[in-house]
């Protein structure tokens, strides 16, 4: 019995020590070619959606290294050249053709409840610094592009405090920081972990 329980737990070292893992991805990207990523679409202004689409790659790609995705660029251009504003199955034919991809990946971030939380020493001209209690929900799909076929979608939703932005006069708020590891990177983490959960 020693003996049986001696040589399982050395298999295990084994299989862990050259970065092999037990688990599986619930849908492995590999098998699906290449995958066409549209960045995420929100109707919030500044740089939040772009960081948003860096760190869902980055998740991506360190689960999944052997995966093949393409960056096609922003949601409004993208679609604008394949003559539709949605991805309808005709629109991802032609997305599929142009970009010879095989696979759309694309998102939105949803914000509610934005809720100023305004410093007044820092306040500048037309604007204030300030944080923004916020309540945001990731979704994001992935489509066939030869007959429209939903492979995956999945959704998150988290309430979290963000630091650094502009609230404008009218109550407009900008996610326009310098730095947005700093002022936003734990709130896009943790929605993009939740969300791409099925890929690792």
């Amino acid at each position: 019995m020693k003996r049986t329980i001696a040589v399982l737990s050395l298999g295990l070292l084994i299989v862990f020590s050259s970065g092999c893992s037990l688990f599986y991805p619930r849908l492995n990207l590999e098998r699906l070619g290449t995958i066409g990523f549209i960045g995420f679409d929100s109707r919030t202004r500044g740089n939040i959606s772009d960081y948003a689409g860096q760190v869902f790659l980055e998740v991506l790609l360190r689960s999944q290294p052997r995966a093949r995705i393409k960056e096609l660029g922003p949601s409004n251009i993208v679609l604008g050249e394949s003559g539709s504003y949605r991805l309808t199955p005709e629109a991802l034919h032609t997305l599929g053709q142009r970009y010879n991809v095989d696979a759309i990946l694309v998102g939105t971030l949803d914000f509610s409840r934005i809720r100023p939380r305004i410093d007044l020493a820092s306040i500048v001209i037309g604007s204030i610094r300030a944080s923004v209690d916020v309540d945001v929900v990731m979704s994001a799909k992935l489509l066939d592009t030869h007959d429209g076929t939903t492979f995956w979608a999945d959704s998150a939703r988290v309430r979290m405090d963000v630091a650094n932005v502009s609230v404008f006069q009218g109550g407009d708020v900008v996610f326009d920081a310098q730095d947005p590891e700093r002022a936003y990177g734990d709130l896009i983490r943790e929605l993009v972990l939740r969300t791409t959960r099925d890929f690792r």
